[in-house]
């Protein structure tokens, strides 16, 4: 049930970024009764949606650099909506719970750092925070106007390609 729950909180925020309980609920076709049952409050029900929600749609995830960056280019490009949920999840999120929030960034800035040096690139961490800001970059503005991201692989990957360290 407490996954049934978090896709249905996925579909809703996805078109509803603000989503109430209620929408939650309406959408899960259950009482929100039970949501509070499964998760203590909406900001409970938030925290484990956005959990949720990276571990569905993380492209770092046994993937190496090229494979994540094109992943997540497709990912972007199939689900425009996916930059404005997380925005507004992380947004409201550490308004209650910045600890929560800071601990969820470092850790996938963390896993995006490891991938970054197994390849050879140096100041992996500067680099990582430039390679998010790229891709975070291009998912807020593919919300906007008319680009396929996916024309921005090649780019992007080159870019990282002359961050490696030289033998």
């Amino acid at each position: 049930m407490k996954e049934r729950i978090l896709e249905s909180a996925l579909d809703v925020y996805l078109k509803k970024p603000n989503a109430t309980v209620f929408d939650v609920a309406e959408k899960a076709g259950i009482s929100k009764s039970t949501i509070f049952y499964y998760f203590k409050n909406k900001n409970g029900l938030e925290k484990e949606l956005l959990l949720y929600a990276i571990k569905k749609f993380t492209p770092w995830k046994g993937s190496n650099l090229e494979e994540a960056v094109k992943k997540r280019l497709r990912l972007v490009k199939d689900n425009p909506e996916l930059a404005r949920m997380f925005y507004t999840l992380i947004n409201n999120l550490n308004k209650t719970d910045p600890e929560f929030v800071k601990d969820v960034c470092n850790k996938s800035f963390r896993k995006v750092s490891e991938i970054l040096k197994k390849e050879g690139i140096k100041d992996e961490d500067k680099v990582t925070v430039l390679l998010l800001a790229m891709l975070d970059g291009l998912a807020m503005y593919n919300l906007f106007i008319d680009i396929d991201v996916t024309e921005f692989e090649d780019v992007v990957l080159k870019i990282l390609r002359c961050m490696k360290e030289e033998d």
